[in-house]
């Protein structure tokens, strides 16, 4: 018979970092072992500690799910503010000198396109002149649902993601960069288009960036009750351009790739509006305060260059 008693009570004040700290990774790992792995520290710790959890908050916060476990409406509910307290914890402690020349620890920045190659070739030279030691190391930041997993679980140290109003709390950004998407071409098979209704006929290029976001041109193509046809999808911007050099398709891209890996190809501007490309520079709040992720992130931001290529 279901035991019907209600859980012991304890005081809320008894839950501290280390319990949310435990909540929040076996809320992301839905595992009690995998989470006593990532603490080091056997299952049976971790089961108390989950215990003691329940008792305070007075729900039991995972139920069992086939092999697994899954969180409770309770538990997804209040996972915002405990990740963003655990982030506030750790950033209470900052050292309070940091010396970029003795740092060996690489600086992992996640980019989601090769526009932003000026940048961060302008890091690597900043790097070379005041942390000869550091590595500097980018990482695909596509699709941008992996934003949050990549900072909460620290394989990166900064982001630059195209901006998004509805950040969890525990990130923190500012604006980085803008830019404009033009029509990519090759000048040999065909030339610039001139109207709306010869954007949507002709074969468009375009880049699986996963997730299941729509992209500004569909969104203002719909207003004008138009439809594009895709006729190659690539994985990554550069093998893209690389494609695109030698057929008649077309692709609608940031402007500074003209710069970089589309510096082959010709470009127009589209014949319809289209919204400015905004970026963020992006960390997690954990990072506030920390010296180091202070320094690196003055850097990426001296950094920028102009925006967009002109027209």
């Amino acid at each position: 018979m279901r035991d019907k008693r209600p859980m012991e009570k304890f005081d809320i004040f008894s839950v501290d970092g280390h319990k949310l700290r435990v909540l929040a990774k076996i809320f992301e790992t839905k595992s009690i072992s995998r989470t006593a792995e990532a603490f080091d520290l056997n299952q049976s710790t971790i089961s108390h500690t989950l215990d003691r959890l329940r008792a305070a908050i007075g729900d039991p916060l995972f139920v069992k799910a086939g092999r697994g476990i899954e969180p409770t409406e309770k538990a997804i509910a209040m996972m915002p503010r405990v990740l963003e307290i655990v982030g506030a914890l750790e950033g209470l402690v900052a050292p309070e000198r940091y010396d970029p020349a003795a740092d060996q620890t690489p600086f992992v920045l996640a980019i989601p396109t090769p526009a932003l190659l000026p940048e961060t070739q302008s890091i690597y030279l900043s790097l070379s002149k005041y942390a000869p030691k550091m590595r500097l190391e980018l990482a695909r930041l596509a699709p941008r649902e992996l934003l949050s997993g990549l900072l909460q679980d620290s394989e990166a140290d900064l982001a630059v993601s195209i901006s998004n109003v509805r950040y969890p709390s525990f990130l923190n950004h500012v604006p980085f960069q803008q830019d404009q998407l033009v029509v990519f071409y090759d000048p040999t098979r065909r030339g610039p288009v001139t109207n709306v209704e010869d954007y949507a006929a002709a074969q468009h290029a375009v880049v699986n960036f996963g997730g299941n976001s729509t992209s500004f041109v569909e969104i203002e193509l719909n207003k004008l009750n138009l439809r594009r046809s895709i006729s190659f999808v690539a994985p990554t911007a550069s093998m893209l351009g690389t494609f695109i050099k030698g057929t008649d398709l077309i692709a609608t891209m940031p402007s500074r790739l003209a710069n970089s890996a589309y510096e082959d190809l010709s470009y127009c501007a589209p014949p319809f509006e289209l919204p400015p490309i905004s970026y963020d520079l992006i960390w997690h709040r954990r990072y506030e305060n920390s010296a180091r992720n202070i320094w690196l992130r003055d850097i990426t931001l001296a950094s920028r260059v102009p925006g967009s290529t002109d027209l």
